[in-house]
Formats: structure tokens, C-alpha cells, sequence
């Protein structure tokens, strides 16, 4: 399971350049709550995920520092030492090359900004997803098989902000409601949608089921 997990994580957040051990790191505590592969789609994109991954994120940053701060270490020693060769910004019309220490600090630079735009990111996604839930909550989609699903792969679309994403969203959790539930309220198996109870509980379970939020029974 974890290596599906692996697989799931490094397709879905490849855009924040995590480590393979950042990803197994993840892996590892996500796979404590997966136990079905129709699973790992949603579990990945959690709140609790998102978290992970700012916190992976931190890590590198870090060392990225530690690494930048041990290079301006050597390079102010070679500077003390060499003073005629050390201009750190060559003119880009010279012939001469890039000094290889020029060239790792700035990319260690880059790397690091570029650390910090991811980890913000992250951070910044798992907010706006804790706070439209939270709306959307408060709007009375507290049904949480359903609200888990609405939630699933969170984004914010362009030019929306929270407050238009929660009207969307609660277009999207009142459409999954209906089709699990019919005009009734949860658990609502008697309503006017089904025939009877045992029909209403019958197709409940079957969507439900079909969405990963209930396991399937085996067949004998």
C-alpha cells in the first residue's frame, strides 16, 4: 500500500519538488490510516497532508540555508585570500566563465527561493482548505462521507476566492447529497426519492460504496 501511496503523492504534488525521502516520510504516515487503494486519492488530499508536505518542505528550506550559509562561509575565505578574483557578478558580455563558486551560490539560491514559494504555497492551500470547510460546515454540509468527496483534490479555481468556492463547493456537496439520499436528511433511508427504507438504505450504500467511502462486501 505504501508504494501506491508513493506513486499517488509524487504524481499529485510534483509541482512542489519534494525529496523521495520527503514523499516516503509522507507515505509512511498516511499509510497508517489507508488500508484500501480507493482510498489513497482522498487521504492524500487532506488537511493533514497538506500539512505534511508545508513540513517537508520547511526541512529542505533549512538545510538549503545551512548549505547556502556553509558556502558564503568558504567563499568569504577564499575572498580574504583572493581578492582579485572574486567579483560575484561577472558582466554577462565577458568571455570570461562563471566561477564554479559564483555558479553554486546562485543556485543555491534559486533553490531556496524557490523552496520558499513551494512551502507557501502549501501552507497558504492548506488555510484557504481548513477555512472553506469550515464554511461550508457552518453552511450545514456536515455530512462527512460527503463533504470528504466535495473537499477531494481542493483547489481554488482562477480569480475565485473563498467565499465564491464555497458557494461552489456547496452546489457540488448538495448534488452528492441528493444522489445519496434523495430530499431527505441524512441518514435519511425513508424518503420520497425510494420506494421504501430498505430500497432508500440499499442505494445509499451502493453510492457510497461507488465513491470509496464505504467498503465494498465481498462476493461469495
Amino acid at each position: 500500500m505504501k508504494e501506491k501511496i508513493i506513486v499517488a503523492l509524487k504524481t499529485k504534488y510534483q509541482r512542489f519538488g519534494l525529496s523521495n525521502e520527503a514523499i516516503d516520510r509522507i507515505a509512511s504516515a498516511k499509510e497508517k490510516t489507508v488500508t484500501k487503494e480507493e482510498e489513497i486519492e482522498t487521504a492524500i488530499a487532506d488537511a493533514e497532508t497538506m500539512e505534511l508536505i508545508a513540513n517537508e518542505l520547511q526541512k529542505s528550506a533549512d538545510q538549503e540555508r545551512r548549505n547556502k550559509a556553509n558556502l558564503q562561509k568558504s567563499f568569504d575565505e577564499y575572498k580574504t585570500k583572493h581578492p582579485e578574483k572574486t567579483d560575484p557578478d561577472p558582466d554577462p558580455g565577458s568571455k570570461e566563465p562563471e566561477p564554479d563558486w559564483a555558479k553554486k551560490l546562485r543556485e543555491s539560491n534559486e533553490r531556496i527561493e524557490a523552496r520558499f514559494k513551494a512551502d507557501d504555497d502549501a501552507k497558504k492551500l492548506a488555510e484557504v482548505r481548513k477555512s472553506v470547510e469550515d464554511k461550508l460546515k457552518a453552511a450545514g454540509c456536515t455530512n462527512p462521507g460527503i463533504l470528504n468527496l466535495t473537499l477531494k483534490g481542493f483547489a481554488l479555481q482562477e480569480n475565485e476566492d473563498e467565499d465564491a468556492a464555497v458557494e461552489r463547493l456547496k452546489g457540488e456537496y448538495n448534488t452528492s447529497f441528493k444522489e445519496a439520499f434523495g430530499e431527505g436528511s441524512a441518514p435519511g433511508i425513508s424518503t420520497p426519492h425510494y420506494g421504501n427504507a430498505k430500497e432508500a438504505a440499499e442505494a445509499k450504500n451502493k453510492y457510497l460504496q461507488d465513491q470509496g467511502l464505504l467498503p465494498t462486501p465481498d462476493k461469495k
